[in-house]
């Protein structure tokens, strides 16, 4: 488990005891394998992403992504327009590719911005505090998972989360209900959870 501190404020908290990073494009993954191997030290690096992402023909990247003088990204914000966001969604991993699909067939581009947390631990503070102020007329934030709520990132990240947002807002949780297995196990009803799942997070004012 990480050692990180909950209080994202706290000044001169000791570095947490590893990294964990779910890559979600194929420049992530280059720049994260190499930032490992140039580094003076070593620490474990915990990479989750999913073999499915080998193949998908949306996680791609262009050469430019990996030239000289660019480097990994802890955090990948939404280029939309942030005045006419109701609500930020913030996620890790390949689910981005499922909500950004749906959001482009439903034609709410310009409602719902889509904000990958690529690196989880260290927790990236300054990142997810720039993607959040670029936001902050948004009336929802929310932690989206696939996993259960007692699973997954959400209870390392919500409460780390919260302490970033705007005065009077929450951090807001969709995904599925605590289990206390993986998975249901049932192909039928998976699917619907997942039908489920899209359904609440594209549900906009």
């Amino acid at each position: 488990m990480s050692n990180e501190s909950f209080d994202v404020s706290k000044e001169n908290a000791p570095p947490p005891n590893w990294h964990i990073v779910n890559c979600t494009t194929p420049a992530q993954y280059f720049h994260v394998l190499r930032r490992q191997m140039h580094r003076s030290y070593r620490k474990p690096l915990i990479v989750i992403s999913p073999k499915s992402l080998l193949k998908s023909p949306l996680a791609v990247s262009s050469l430019k992504d990996m030239e000289p003088g660019t480097h990994f990204q802890p955090v990948l914000s939404d280029p939309v327009k942030p005045d006419k966001v109701q609500k930020v969604v913030f996620l890790s991993g390949k689910l981005y590719y499922d909500l950004l699909k749906e959001r482009e067939k439903r034609g709410l581009d310009d409602s719902i911005a889509l904000i990958r947390v690529e690196e989880l631990c260290p927790f990236p503070k300054k990142e997810l505090k720039d993607a959040i102020d670029q936001f902050s007329g948004a009336q929802d934030f929310i932690w989206c998972q696939e996993e259960p709520q007692n699973a997954g990132a959400y209870a390392f990240m919500a409460p780390r989360l919260a302490q970033l947002l705007p005065e009077n807002k929450v951090i807001q949780y969709v995904g599925r209900e605590p289990l206390s297995a993986p998975a249901v196990g049932i192909s039928s009803v998976f699917k619907q959870q997942s039908r489920q799942l899209l359904e609440n997070i594209m549900k906009v004012y």
